[in-house]
């Protein structure tokens, strides 16, 4: 009688999908370090000690790390407007968003057409939608209690604020009280429940996409 063997290809190894999946969860973790340096490079620009005439060596060093990344989104002008400079959030923002992927990919061994979707939407508001709007929101409550507080130099922090969200201002007044004349604090008022409620709105939103987008079958 002829007896049939059957023999493992691969006895005791991985499959060309585990492998697959070991390496993207390391290379998800190698994003993360690195997107933890670049915090900290920014951490470190934004601390000065007093006295000191040279560049923190360890901001330094970071630098020679992460600037070459960074310098990528520098030649994006619509990244930076004035004092305002988005290019670390979206910097951020695509590392966090091929961290992400690699996490599912090496989690369960396959990404979907939703699942990257839901990943890009909730990256793009967590890193620069929200941020954005919850900035604005904290500049016109400042801008509010001005309105209502004048002190000697109020006028001075008012022109200092009014750089910066004199645009949405008048936005605002072109939206809803067009050819009208209304006071100052009345536009403030009306411009910081219009951005709250489209914060409100947005979050909601997001949360019925992401969940709409994550029960694609593909």
């Amino acid at each position: 009688m002829t007896k049939n063997y059957s023999y493992d290809v691969n006895p005791g190894g991985f499959s060309s999908s585990q492998v697959l999946m070991t390496i993207a969860s390391i290379a998800a973790t190698l994003i993360a370090l690195y997107s933890m340096c670049i915090w900290l490079r920014i951490i470190l620009t934004w601390i000065k000690i007093p006295g000191q005439m040279q560049e923190n060596p360890v901001a330094r060093f970071l630098g020679k790390i992460v600037d070459p990344y960074l310098n990528w989104f520098k030649g994006i002008e619509s990244l930076r407007r004035s004092r305002l400079d988005l290019t670390p959030l979206v910097a951020l923002a695509v590392l966090s968003i091929a961290q992400s992927m690699l996490r599912l990919l090496g989690t369960y061994g396959k990404l979907t057409v939703g699942l990257v979707g839901g990943l890009v939407l909730q990256t793009l508001w967590g890193y620069i939608i929200s941020p954005i709007l919850f900035f604005i929101i904290v500049l016109l409550i400042i801008r509010l209690v001005f309105c209502y507080k004048r002190g000697p130099n109020s006028i001075q922090y008012i022109k200092m604020l009014d750089t910066m969200i004199g645009g949405i201002l008048n936005w605002v007044q072109n939206l809803f009280y067009k050819h009208q004349t209304i006071n100052d604090r009345q536009l403030v008022i009306t411009a910081l429940v219009f951005f709250a409620i489209v914060y409100l709105v947005c979050s909601g939103v997001l949360g019925l996409a992401v969940s709409a987008l994550a029960r694609l079958p593909y």
